[in-house]
C-alpha cells in the first residue's frame, strides 16, 4: 500500500482519500518486513543490528487535494535506520515532524502535549539518510511543482535548519491537521490543500508576497497558539507578555504587533484568564470556591478579580455562578443530567459560550 494511493476508504465526511495500517495484527516475525513493504516508495528502511522480537507500528494517511500527511506511531520506538530510496520515482517535498521517545508514550497512549518535536524538510529526489527512535511521526508530502517559481529557494532549504519561530507556527498546524482531517469533509479538500502549500512555502522560503498570502492563516494559528500558551500557564500570577514570548519564540515587538488590533497582549491574557474563570463559575462539576478559582486563574486579590470580570461580561462571579446554578435547578432532571453531560464534555456551559460571542 502507498501512502499515496488513491483509494477512498469510504469513511463517510472523512477527507478524500484515507488509508490505515497496522503490523499489530501480524506476526512478530513478519512486522517488520510488512512495515518495510509499506514504505518502500518514499524510504530505505535498514536492518539494524539488533532487531527487536516485534516491530508494532500503526501508519495513518490523509489526502487532500495534491498534499499528503501521514501519522506514523511506533511501540516502544524501536531503533531505525533508513535512507530516502536511490531511483525511486517520488520526488516529493516532505516537512517531517518527530516526536522523540517517551516512557509514559506507546503506541496507544496520547503524546504529552508539552513534548517537543523536531521538524524538517527535504526532498526525495536528494539523498537522505538517518537513525530514529521516534514514537510519533507525522509527515507532510507536497508535489514538487507546489511552488516551481521558487524552486532554488526550496532547494538550498534541504535538510537546513528551520527559523524557530516558524517552524513552531508549522509545528502547531501539523499537529491541527493530525486532529482535524478525519473530520474535514471532501468538499473542502482542494482548498485547505492551497492553504497548506501557502503556509509551507511562507515557512520554509520565506517571501515578503508569499507571507501576505498566508498572512489570515497564519495569524490565525499564532493567536490560537498563544491562547493554548495561555492556558497552560495562567495559573502563574507573574505569566504575562514576555514570558508568552518566550515560550512562542517570538520576539516581543512582533507579538505586540499580533495583539495590537485586539488591545495589546496584556489585554488578551486577562481576558484568557476570565474566560477560563467563567467556564468555572458556570461549571456544575467545579464546585470550589469563587475565590480559589480567582486564584487559579492568576488573579492574587479577589477584589481586583471581582471588578476585572465584571468589567469583561457586565455582572460579577457570584452572579455568574448563581445564574448558572439558577438555569440548571429550573430544567427537569433528564435535561439537567445532558446539560451536565455536555459541559464536561464541551469544557463550559451555554452561558460561557455566549460570553465567549460577546467578548469578541
Amino acid at each position: 500500500m502507498s501512502p499515496f494511493s488513491s483509494t477512498d476508504s469510504g469513511t463517510p465526511g472523512g477527507a478524500v482519500f484515507v488509508q490505515k495500517f497496522s503490523t499489530k495484527g501480524l506476526p512478530p516475525e513478519d512486522q517488520f518486513d510488512a512495515w518495510r513493504t509499506l514504505l518502500s516508495e518514499t524510504i530505505d528502511l535498514l536492518p539494524t543490528p539488533e532487531p527487536s522480537e516485534a516491530f508494532e507500528a500503526e501508519f495513518s494517511s490523509w489526502s487532500f487535494g495534491d498534499v499528503v500527511l501521514t501519522r506514523t506511531l511506533y511501540a516502544d520506538a524501536p531503533a531505525r535506520h533508513w535512507r530516502h530510496r536511490p531511483r525511486s520515482f517520488m520526488d516529493h517535498w516532505c516537512v517531517v515532524l518527530a516526536h522523540p521517545f517517551s516512557p509514559e508514550c506507546n503506541l496507544l497512549s496520547l503524546r504529552p502535549p508539552e513534548r517537543q518535536g523536531n521538524l524538517s524538510f527535504r526532498s526525495l529526489a536528494m539523498p537522505f539518510e538517518g537513525q530514529a527512535e521516534d514514537t510519533e511521526v507525522l509527515t507532510l508530502f507536497l508535489p514538487r511543482n507546489f511552488c516551481q517559481e521558487e524552486l532554488v529557494d526550496f532547494e538550498r532549504a534541504h535538510d537546513l535548519e528551520i527559523n524557530p519561530e516558524l517552524g513552531a507556527l508549522l509545528t502547531g498546524y501539523m499537529e491541527n491537521l493530525a486532529r482535524q482531517l478525519p473530520h474535514i469533509s471532501a468538499e473542502h479538500a482542494q482548498g485547505l490543500a492551497t492553504a497548506t502549500r501557502s503556509l509551507v512555502a511562507a515557512c520554509i522560503a520565506p517571501r515578503i508576497e508569499r507571507s501576505e498570502a498566508a498572512e489570515v492563516p497564519l495569524t490565525s494559528l499564532l493567536i490560537d497558539r498563544a491562547r493554548r500558551v495561555v492556558r497552560q500557564n495562567m495559573a502563574s500570577p507573574e505569566f504575562g507578555p514576555e514570558r508568552l514570548a518566550r515560550l512562542m519564540a517570538m520576539s516581543r515587538s512582533k507579538l505586540y504587533r499580533l495583539f495590537e488590533s485586539t488591545g495589546g497582549v496584556a489585554h488578551f491574557i486577562n481576558r484568557e484568564r476570565l474566560r477560563e474563570a467563567h467556564r468555572r463559575l458556570s461549571s456544575t462539576r467545579d464546585a470550589v470556591s469563587i475565590h480559589v478559582i480567582g486564584n487559579e486563574v492568576g488573579f492574587i486579590d479577589h477584589s481586583t478579580f471581582s471588578r476585572a470580570f465584571r468589567r469583561e461580561f457586565g455582572y460579577s462571579p457570584t452572579e455568574a455562578r448563581e445564574k448558572h446554578l439558577t438555569k440548571f435547578s429550573s430544567l427537569p432532571s433528564g435535561l439537567a443530567q445532558q446539560d451536565a453531560s455536555l459541559d464536561g464534555a464541551l469544557g463550559g456551559s451555554g452561558d460561557e459560550r455566549a460570553a465567549h460571542s460577546l467578548a469578541n
